[in-house]
């Protein structure tokens, strides 16, 4: 099942990264992209677990279901609203895509960074996964959600 969806799942998550990107082509960012707002974004609008989380989704439940499938989430960065920087972006991308292939292996409930790989940025670059375009996706949707409330 799961290598059915990693054919499906890219282009789905890019073209929403695409779509989104394009709504704040541009436009400063306004923002500051946090590990909160990243949680909730890749739990519930990044196209890969709407099956599994509620649309109405609070963001514990967002990081617990993060966690539960080895995306690490920290408490503390969740909680002190800590910068989600370029470099987490290229693990939580480089997690979910192990974990949808089926291809993870964990470590202390954590998707682990494969073998002879250094970081998560060359995992991502090696296996074409836009993590900077991810990031840069997730802040103009930040972005566009603060501009609907105001």
């Amino acid at each position: 099942m799961i290598n059915l969806i990693k054919p499906i799942a890219r282009p789905v998550f890019a073209c929403l990264f695409i779509v989104g990107f394009s709504w704040g082509v541009g436009d400063a960012q306004k923002s500051t992209l946090t590990h909160a707002d990243a949680a909730v974004i890749l739990a519930k609008y990044s196209g890969f677990f709407d099956r599994y989380v509620e649309a109405d989704a609070d963001l514990n439940e967002c990081v617990a279901f993060l966690n539960k499938i080895g995306v690490y989430f920290g408490l503390m960065e969740v909680v002190n609203q800590s910068e989600f920087t370029m470099s987490n972006s290229a693990r939580s991308m480089g997690q979910i895509e192990l974990v949808l292939s089926g291809e993870a292996e964990f470590s202390v409930g954590k998707v682990k960074l494969p073998k002879d790989i250094d970081s998560w940025e060359s995992f991502c670059i090696m296996n074409a996964i836009k993590y900077t375009e991810g990031h840069k996706a997730m802040l103009v949707l930040l972005d566009s959600a603060y501009e609907r409330k105001r």
